[in-house]
Order: C-alpha cells, then sequence, then structure tokens
C-alpha cells in the first residue's frame, strides 16, 4: 500500500523551494504554524484534504499532483503561475502607488494654479501609500510584510502629523503614541495562529475511524456467530 505521506512531503518540499518561500511564509499563508509545516514536510503528519485543496490552489497546480512522484523535470512548470502571480501583484501595487502620488501632484498643481502651496498634499500622500500597501499585503503577503507595511502606515502618519502642525509644542507626543502603537502591533504580530492545532484533527480523526472500523468488524463477527448458532 503506498504511503502517501512521505509522496505529499516530497511535493511540498519541491514546490516551495521552487516558489523560493519559507516553511514560515507558507504557514502564514496558511493559517497553520511553521511545525505543522515541518510535520508535513517530515512526513510525521499529513494535512487533511481540505489544507490539500489549498496548498495545490496556492502553488498552482491539482490535489492529484501532490499524491504523485514526480522527476525534477516536472518541477520548473509550477512555478510559472507563481511567477506570474508575483508579477502582477507587483505590477498592481506600483500602479496604485502611483496612481495616488499622481492625485497629490495633480491636486497640487490645481491649487498652485490659484496661488495656494499645497505642500501638504505631499506629506499625506505617503501614509495614504503605506495605507494601500499594507491592504494589498493582507490579501497577497504574508505576516512579515503585513507588520513591515503597518509599521509604516504608523510612522508615516505620526510624520505628517508632525510636519502638519509642528509649531505646536506637544506635537512630540505623537511620537511616543506611535511607539506604543509599535509595540502593540510588535506584540499582536507575534501572536501565533489559532489554528496551528489543527495538525493534530487528522490523526484524531484516524482513530476514531480505527474505533468505528473495529466496532463494525465486532458486530460482523456477532452476527456470524449467532448466524452459526
Amino acid at each position: 500500500m503506498t504511503d502517501y505521506r512521505y509522496i505529499i512531503a516530497k511535493n511540498l518540499i519541491s514546490l516551495r523551494v521552487s516558489a523560493k518561500l519559507t516553511q514560515a511564509e507558507v504557514a502564514a499563508r496558511l493559517s497553520y504554524s511553521d511545525k505543522a509545516v515541518s510535520k508535513w514536510e517530515r512526513a510525521e503528519s499529513m494535512p487533511d484534504v481540505a489544507v490539500l485543496k489549498t496548498i495545490a490552489d496556492m502553488y498552482g497546480v491539482t490535489v492529484d499532483y501532490l499524491l504523485e512522484e514526480h522527476d525534477k523535470s516536472e518541477l520548473p512548470e509550477t512555478e510559472k503561475p507563481r511567477r506570474r502571480m508575483t508579477r502582477n501583484q507587483t505590477l498592481i501595487t506600483l500602479i496604485s502607488l502611483l496612481g495616488i502620488w499622481f492625485i497629490a501632484v495633480s491636486s497640487f498643481a490645481a491649487c498652485y494654479a490659484y496661488g495656494i502651496v499645497a505642500w501638504q498634499l505631499f506629506v499625506w500622500a505617503a501614509p495614504v501609500s503605506a495605507v494601500v500597501a499594507l491592504v494589498l499585503c493582507c490579501v497577497w503577503s504574508g505576516r512579515l510584510w503585513c507588520f513591515t507595511c503597518t509599521s509604516l502606515v504608523i510612522w508615516t502618519i505620526a510624520m505628517a502629523l508632525f510636519v502638519t502642525i509642528m509649531k505646536q509644542r506637544s506635537i512630540w507626543l505623537v511620537f511616543v503614541a506611535a511607539a506604543i502603537l509599535e509595540l502593540t502591533t510588535l506584540l499582536g504580530f507575534g501572536i501565533r495562529p489559532a489554528k496551528k492545532y489543527r495538525d493534530k484533527l487528522p490523526k484524531k480523526k484516524k482513530k476514531d475511524k480505527d474505533k468505528d472500523a473495529d466496532a463494525d468488524a465486532d458486530g460482523e463477527n456477532g452476527n456470524a456467530e449467532a448466524s452459526h448458532e
């Protein structure tokens, strides 16, 4: 009987390496712990069907691909959807950020035409860009990029407030508040996902199935003895 744990483990390692991802990045995208991903790649446990489907969609392959043995020559084909997706994400991010600064430049030019020097538009374009980058990172990227963009949002807003109203004596408190928010964000991103214990569920289900199978076997044996009597 084929032991799919080793086949899946080999395919998971090959796909992850070809996609240039770490175990921590894969775990963040699947909302699992890196320990669970490590167990899958060491063939100590096996992800359930739902997780296999999620993994297959992430790498641009099918579930059958994960359950079959492959040569190294077949791996580059799985890189194409991943590279194409990464390129599209990069282009969308750049277009979004350029759009924000285009609006800022256009608004500045319109105000300057009426004799108003609205330099604050460029100051506040930075935090707006950081917010857009944070939203896109939450959709596409892992926890590290989300944390980085969150930090950018905090400190660009603090800097924009400081530059805009720097004549106030207590404006330095803005940076104190930003430091507190940064510490809170660091602690928040340090919390492990609650789903890290889900890697234990297949084992429990397997035990339950084994118990059910034993019960059915005992019932069949009892019926056979009763028919002999």
